[in-house]
């Protein structure tokens, strides 16, 4: 499993917007891949996905994400893919029911 965190570009970045998922949920991506279009104040850029994995998103477009967020997780295999789905809606489904 790899954790997709938002990079830090600059001295003074600490936050992006997600524009687009250019790869989709359960893709199957490869290294240098584009995963995702975010912009920051200066200029909108292509993230790539740094190893091969299957595609489970976490952050969803339109919105204004930290450096170092975790944005999407790559699974190693369709085990693994359907665990890590399953375990980040129970914990969406335990948020939802503190509000």
């Amino acid at each position: 499993m790899y954790e997709v965190r938002v990079p830090q570009l600059s001295d003074t970045m600490e936050e992006t917007q997600l524009l687009e998922w250019v790869a989709k949920e359960g893709e199957k991506v490869k290294p240098r891949q584009v995963l995702v279009v975010l912009e920051t104040e200066k200029a909108s850029f292509e993230m790539e996905s740094e190893q091969a994995g299957i595609l489970h998103i976490i952050s969803p477009v339109e919105v204004t994400i930290p450096v170092g967020h975790l944005i999407a997780i790559l699974a190693e295999n369709d085990q693994e893919y359907a665990k890590v789905k399953s375990q980040v809606e129970t914990a969406e489904s335990l948020k939802s029911l503190k509000k």
